[in-house]
Protein backbone atom coordinates (compact mmCIF):
# COMPACT_ATOMS: atom_id res chain seq x y z
CA UNK A 1 0.00 0.00 0.00
CA UNK A 2 1.28 3.29 -0.72
CA UNK A 3 0.08 6.40 0.94
CA UNK A 4 -1.96 6.91 4.11
CA UNK A 5 -3.85 3.92 4.24
CA UNK A 6 -7.71 3.86 5.53
CA UNK A 7 -9.18 4.37 8.49
CA UNK A 8 -11.53 2.19 10.72
CA UNK A 9 -12.66 5.21 12.74
CA UNK A 10 -16.55 4.20 13.44
CA UNK A 11 -16.04 1.18 14.89
CA UNK A 12 -12.47 0.69 16.65
CA UNK A 13 -13.56 -2.62 18.72
CA UNK A 14 -13.92 -4.40 15.13
CA UNK A 15 -11.40 -7.01 13.64
CA UNK A 16 -8.05 -4.49 12.76
CA UNK A 17 -7.14 -4.09 9.56
CA UNK A 18 -3.78 -4.49 8.26
CA UNK A 19 -2.37 -2.26 6.78
CA UNK A 20 1.05 -3.36 4.98
CA UNK A 21 4.36 -1.44 3.28
CA UNK A 22 2.55 2.21 4.09
CA UNK A 23 4.59 4.90 2.88
CA UNK A 24 4.00 8.24 3.87
CA UNK A 25 3.72 11.14 0.42
CA UNK A 26 5.46 14.38 0.48
CA UNK A 27 6.79 13.38 4.18
CA UNK A 28 3.44 15.34 5.27
CA UNK A 29 0.49 12.88 7.97
CA UNK A 30 -1.80 15.30 8.71
CA UNK A 31 -4.73 13.98 10.60
CA UNK A 32 -4.39 10.59 9.97
CA UNK A 33 -6.26 8.45 11.70
CA UNK A 34 -5.64 4.35 12.44
CA UNK A 35 -7.56 3.32 14.94
CA UNK A 36 -7.37 -0.18 15.98
CA UNK A 37 -5.20 -1.40 13.05
CA UNK A 38 -1.57 -2.97 12.40
CA UNK A 39 0.54 -1.19 10.42
CA UNK A 40 3.77 -2.99 9.15
CA UNK A 41 6.92 -1.87 6.88
CA UNK A 42 5.94 2.14 7.69
CA UNK A 43 8.11 4.23 6.06
CA UNK A 44 8.35 7.52 7.68
CA UNK A 45 11.78 8.76 7.47
CA UNK A 46 11.64 12.73 8.35
CA UNK A 47 7.49 12.79 8.25
CA UNK A 48 6.05 15.49 9.66
CA UNK A 49 2.40 14.37 11.52
CA UNK A 50 0.20 16.68 13.39
CA UNK A 51 -3.23 15.72 15.02
CA UNK A 52 -3.16 12.34 13.75
CA UNK A 53 -4.88 9.48 16.12
CA UNK A 54 -3.22 6.13 15.87
CA UNK A 55 -5.21 4.57 19.37
CA UNK A 56 -5.15 1.02 19.98
CA UNK A 57 -2.97 0.27 16.86
CA UNK A 58 0.31 -2.25 16.62
CA UNK A 59 3.38 -0.46 14.40
CA UNK A 60 5.67 -3.15 13.34
CA UNK A 61 9.15 -2.44 11.61
CA UNK A 62 8.27 1.28 11.53
CA UNK A 63 11.20 3.50 10.42
CA UNK A 64 10.59 7.01 12.01
CA UNK A 65 14.22 8.07 12.29
CA UNK A 66 13.72 12.44 12.32
CA UNK A 67 10.16 12.05 12.67
CA UNK A 68 8.04 14.83 14.27
CA UNK A 69 4.64 14.67 15.82
CA UNK A 70 2.87 17.24 17.11
CA UNK A 71 -0.70 16.65 19.22
CA UNK A 72 -1.27 13.10 18.13
CA UNK A 73 -2.93 10.45 19.95
CA UNK A 74 -0.90 6.72 20.65
CA UNK A 75 -3.21 5.76 23.60
CA UNK A 76 -2.93 1.87 24.15
CA UNK A 77 -0.81 1.70 20.75
CA UNK A 78 1.74 -1.17 20.84
CA UNK A 79 5.43 -0.70 18.60
CA UNK A 80 7.28 -3.48 17.81
CA UNK A 81 11.08 -3.00 16.04
CA UNK A 82 10.22 0.45 15.34
CA UNK A 83 13.47 3.23 14.80
CA UNK A 84 12.65 6.58 16.49
CA UNK A 85 15.98 7.78 16.20
CA UNK A 86 15.96 11.46 16.30
CA UNK A 87 11.67 11.81 16.16
CA UNK A 88 10.19 14.60 18.14
CA UNK A 89 7.35 14.27 20.21
CA UNK A 90 5.69 17.66 21.37
CA UNK A 91 2.13 17.64 23.04
CA UNK A 92 1.66 13.80 22.53
CA UNK A 93 -0.63 11.25 24.49
CA UNK A 94 1.11 8.09 24.98
CA UNK A 95 -1.32 6.98 28.10
CA UNK A 96 -0.51 3.10 28.00
CA UNK A 97 1.40 2.91 25.03
CA UNK A 98 3.82 0.25 24.99
CA UNK A 99 7.94 -0.38 23.50
CA UNK A 100 9.29 -3.88 22.04
CA UNK A 101 13.06 -3.68 20.72
CA UNK A 102 12.37 0.16 19.52
CA UNK A 103 15.31 2.37 18.84
CA UNK A 104 14.01 5.69 21.23
CA UNK A 105 15.78 8.62 22.75
CA UNK A 106 14.56 8.18 25.92
CA UNK A 107 14.96 12.10 27.06
CA UNK A 108 12.96 12.62 24.30
CA UNK A 109 9.81 10.32 24.52
CA UNK A 110 10.17 10.93 28.88
CA UNK A 111 8.41 14.61 28.23
CA UNK A 112 5.30 12.60 26.65
CA UNK A 113 4.71 9.89 28.63
CA UNK A 114 1.91 10.44 31.35
CA UNK A 115 2.63 12.58 33.92
CA UNK A 116 0.38 11.12 36.78
CA UNK A 117 2.81 8.99 38.80
CA UNK A 118 0.73 5.52 38.89
CA UNK A 119 0.64 5.78 34.73
CA UNK A 120 3.54 7.26 34.59
CA UNK A 121 4.87 4.02 36.19
CA UNK A 122 3.81 1.79 34.35
CA UNK A 123 5.18 3.36 30.94
CA UNK A 124 8.82 4.02 32.98
CA UNK A 125 8.79 0.24 33.32
CA UNK A 126 7.91 -0.86 29.73
CA UNK A 127 10.60 1.40 29.09
CA UNK A 128 13.47 0.01 30.95
CA UNK A 129 12.51 -3.37 29.73
CA UNK A 130 12.41 -1.99 26.13
CA UNK A 131 16.20 -0.24 27.01
CA UNK A 132 17.29 -3.73 28.01
CA UNK A 133 16.27 -5.22 24.93
CA UNK A 134 18.11 -2.91 23.25
CA UNK A 135 21.52 -3.30 25.12
CA UNK A 136 21.17 0.91 25.90
CA UNK A 137 21.82 0.63 29.56
CA UNK A 138 22.86 4.70 29.31
CA UNK A 139 19.80 4.95 28.96
CA UNK A 140 18.19 3.11 31.81
CA UNK A 141 20.06 5.12 35.12
CA UNK A 142 17.71 7.94 33.40
CA UNK A 143 14.90 5.98 33.60
CA UNK A 144 15.41 4.28 36.85
CA UNK A 145 16.17 8.10 38.48
CA UNK A 146 12.78 8.71 36.68
CA UNK A 147 10.82 5.94 38.30
CA UNK A 148 12.14 6.41 41.53
CA UNK A 149 10.69 10.15 41.50
CA UNK A 150 7.30 9.02 40.14
CA UNK A 151 6.97 6.74 43.08
CA UNK A 152 7.95 9.15 45.58
CA UNK A 153 5.31 11.28 43.63
CA UNK A 154 2.79 8.11 43.86
CA UNK A 155 3.08 7.79 48.03
CA UNK A 156 3.31 11.37 48.73
CA UNK A 157 -0.49 11.67 46.66
CA UNK A 158 -1.22 8.87 48.88
CA UNK A 159 -0.39 10.74 52.04
CA UNK A 160 -2.01 14.01 50.78
CA UNK A 161 -5.04 12.32 48.96
CA UNK A 162 -4.61 13.98 46.16
CA UNK A 163 -7.81 13.48 43.73
CA UNK A 164 -10.53 11.15 43.80
CA UNK A 165 -8.85 8.19 42.40
CA UNK A 166 -6.13 8.13 45.66
CA UNK A 167 -9.11 8.53 47.72
CA UNK A 168 -10.83 5.73 47.06
CA UNK A 169 -8.00 3.91 46.01
CA UNK A 170 -6.33 4.50 49.51
CA UNK A 171 -8.95 5.31 51.86
CA UNK A 172 -7.88 4.04 55.34
CA UNK A 173 -5.24 5.78 57.91
CA UNK A 174 -3.14 2.14 57.26
CA UNK A 175 -2.44 2.70 53.54
CA UNK A 176 -1.87 6.60 53.86
CA UNK A 177 1.05 5.36 56.79
CA UNK A 178 2.31 2.68 54.77
CA UNK A 179 2.74 5.15 52.25
CA UNK A 180 4.56 7.42 54.45
CA UNK A 181 7.01 4.62 55.15
CA UNK A 182 8.07 3.93 51.82
CA UNK A 183 8.32 7.21 50.70
CA UNK A 184 10.89 8.15 53.61
CA UNK A 185 12.61 5.08 52.79
CA UNK A 186 13.31 6.27 49.84
CA UNK A 187 13.96 9.22 50.56
CA UNK A 188 16.81 7.58 53.33
CA UNK A 189 17.86 5.48 49.71
CA UNK A 190 18.63 8.82 47.80
CA UNK A 191 20.26 9.98 50.88
CA UNK A 192 22.87 6.92 51.73
CA UNK A 193 23.57 5.72 48.33
CA UNK A 194 21.46 7.52 45.71
CA UNK A 195 19.57 4.29 44.57
CA UNK A 196 22.72 2.54 43.63
CA UNK A 197 22.99 5.21 40.83
CA UNK A 198 25.81 8.11 42.35
CA UNK A 199 28.44 6.57 43.84
CA UNK A 200 30.04 9.34 45.48
CA UNK A 201 27.01 9.90 47.60
CA UNK A 202 27.52 6.60 48.63
CA UNK A 203 31.02 7.67 49.89
CA UNK A 204 29.96 11.27 51.28
CA UNK A 205 26.96 9.07 53.29
CA UNK A 206 29.46 7.16 54.71
CA UNK A 207 32.21 10.39 55.78
CA UNK A 208 29.22 11.85 57.68
CA UNK A 209 27.87 9.01 59.59
CA UNK A 210 31.25 8.14 60.60
CA UNK A 211 31.79 11.67 61.90
CA UNK A 212 29.09 12.20 63.86
CA UNK A 213 29.17 8.64 65.54
CA UNK A 214 32.75 10.17 66.41
CA UNK A 215 31.67 12.82 67.88
CA UNK A 216 28.69 10.95 70.11
CA UNK A 217 31.71 8.51 70.81
CA UNK A 218 33.41 11.50 72.02
CA UNK A 219 31.21 12.03 74.95
CA UNK A 220 31.79 8.37 76.70
CA UNK A 221 35.67 9.17 76.45
CA UNK A 222 35.44 12.61 78.46
CA UNK A 223 34.93 11.11 81.93
CA UNK A 224 38.36 8.98 81.75
CA UNK A 225 40.57 11.43 79.03
CA UNK A 226 40.72 15.03 78.92
CA UNK A 227 40.18 17.34 75.40
CA UNK A 228 43.95 17.32 75.41
CA UNK A 229 44.22 13.68 75.53
CA UNK A 230 42.14 13.37 72.70
CA UNK A 231 43.45 15.58 70.77
CA UNK A 232 40.63 17.44 69.77
CA UNK A 233 38.46 14.78 69.68
CA UNK A 234 41.01 13.40 66.29
CA UNK A 235 41.48 10.29 68.37
CA UNK A 236 37.63 9.92 68.87
CA UNK A 237 37.51 10.01 65.11
CA UNK A 238 40.13 8.00 64.38
CA UNK A 239 38.48 4.91 66.94
CA UNK A 240 35.22 4.79 64.62
CA UNK A 241 37.32 5.10 61.29
CA UNK A 242 39.87 1.64 62.47
CA UNK A 243 36.93 0.04 63.78
CA UNK A 244 34.41 0.70 60.74
CA UNK A 245 38.03 -0.41 58.70
CA UNK A 246 38.50 -3.56 61.01
CA UNK A 247 41.79 -2.03 62.14
CA UNK A 248 43.44 -2.39 65.57
CA UNK A 249 42.02 0.29 67.68
CA UNK A 250 43.04 2.03 70.62
CA UNK A 251 40.51 0.81 73.61
CA UNK A 252 40.99 4.07 75.82
CA UNK A 253 39.24 5.90 73.14
CA UNK A 254 36.22 3.14 72.86
CA UNK A 255 33.43 5.61 74.40
CA UNK A 256 29.68 4.05 74.02
CA UNK A 257 29.60 0.10 73.24
CA UNK A 258 26.60 0.96 71.35
CA UNK A 259 28.45 3.30 69.17
CA UNK A 260 30.83 -0.22 68.58
CA UNK A 261 27.95 -2.33 67.12
CA UNK A 262 26.78 0.36 65.54
CA UNK A 263 29.84 1.27 63.14
CA UNK A 264 30.27 -3.04 63.03
CA UNK A 265 27.18 -3.26 61.02
CA UNK A 266 27.28 0.15 59.50
CA UNK A 267 30.79 -2.19 58.03
CA UNK A 268 28.84 -4.34 56.63
CA UNK A 269 26.59 -2.61 55.84
CA UNK A 270 28.70 -0.51 53.16
CA UNK A 271 30.08 -3.41 51.94
CA UNK A 272 27.15 -4.54 50.43
CA UNK A 273 26.07 -1.57 48.67
CA UNK A 274 29.84 -0.79 46.96
CA UNK A 275 29.25 -4.55 46.19
CA UNK A 276 25.89 -3.63 44.82
CA UNK A 277 27.17 -0.27 42.97
CA UNK A 278 30.19 -1.58 41.57
CA UNK A 279 28.06 -4.54 39.93
CA UNK A 280 25.90 -2.09 38.29
CA UNK A 281 28.72 -0.16 37.43
CA UNK A 282 30.43 -3.55 35.44
CA UNK A 283 27.55 -4.78 33.97
CA UNK A 284 26.37 -1.68 32.32
CA UNK A 285 29.31 -2.16 30.07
Amino acid sequence: MNGLGGTNQKNPQAAPQRLQRIKIKDNNGRKINWIHSIAVDVNASKAKFSECKFDYSQFECGYFRNSEFRNCSFLGVSFYDCNFRGAKFYKCDFRYATFHRCLIDVEEILASIPHEPNIRRESLQNLKANALEMGDYESIKTLVMDDIHARKLHYLYIIKGKDSYYREKYPTTISRLVAAVRLNGLRLQGLVWGYGEKPWRLLGSCIVILAALSFINLWGIFPRLTWTESLAGLKSLEYVVRLFLDMQVDPRFSGFYAIDYIVVCMRYLYIGLFVSVLFRSVSHR
